[in-house]
C-alpha cells in the first residue's frame, strides 16, 4: 500500500473509532428506578415530611372497590404511601424526595396491580386495566408517579 493510502485509511479508523466512542459515551444511560419509598417506615407526622396527597378509585367491571383505611399502617410505623380512612385519599410522606409510583402502594398494600390482575380479578378476554388521571389516559398505570392533588381512577373492564 502507499504511503498516502495507509495515512488516509488509518485517519479514517482513527475517526471512526472515534465517533463511534463519542455515540457510546453520550448515549443515554438506562435510569435506575427509585424503590427507596418501599423502606420509609414513619413514626409520625413530623413537620420534616415531605407531605402530599392523591385520591385512587378503582373500579373492577362496573364495581366500586374499598381501598381500607390504615393500609400502609401498622402500629409504629407508617409506610411511604398509606391511607388513614377508606376514601381513597393516599397519603404519601417521605423523609426528603423520593419516587412514588402506583406500584409502590400496590407493593406496600400487598395487593397484586399487573398487567393482567386488579386486586383479584383477572382480566378475561377483550378487558384491560386502565388509569386516568384527573379525566387523561396514561400509558402505563403501573408506573405512574403520584403527585399533589391528583384524582387517580385504576379500571378493569
Amino acid at each position: 500500500m502507499e504511503r498516502g493510502t495507509l495515512i488516509f485509511v488509518s485517519l479514517s479508523l482513527s475517526m471512526a473509532l472515534i465517533l463511534v466512542g463519542a455515540n457510546i459515551w453520550d448515549s443515554p444511560q438506562p435510569i435506575e428506578e427509585d424503590n427507596r419509598i418501599l423502606e420509609v417506615c414513619l413514626q409520625d407526622h413530623s413537620q420534616n415530611m415531605l407531605h402530599y396527597h392523591a385520591t385512587l378509585s378503582i373500579v373492577i367491571r362496573g364495581e366500586s372497590q374499598v381501598i381500607p383505611a390504615e393500609s400502609g399502617v401498622i402500629p409504629g410505623c407508617m409506610r411511604g404511601i398509606h391511607t388513614h380512612d377508606d376514601t381513597g385519599k393516599l397519603h404519601i410522606e417521605t423523609p426528603e424526595a423520593m419516587e412514588a409510583r402506583l406500584e409502590h402502594f400496590f407493593q406496600i398494600w400487598e395487593q397484586p396491580l399487573t398487567s393482567t390482575q386488579l386486586l383479584d380479578a383477572t382480566v378475561g378476554d377483550g378487558e384491560s386495566i386502565s388509569l386516568t388521571m384527573n379525566g387523561e389516559l396514561v400509558d402505563d398505570p403501573r408506573n405512574h408517579i403520584l403527585g399533589e392533588g391528583q384524582e387517580l381512577v385504576l379500571t378493569l373492564s
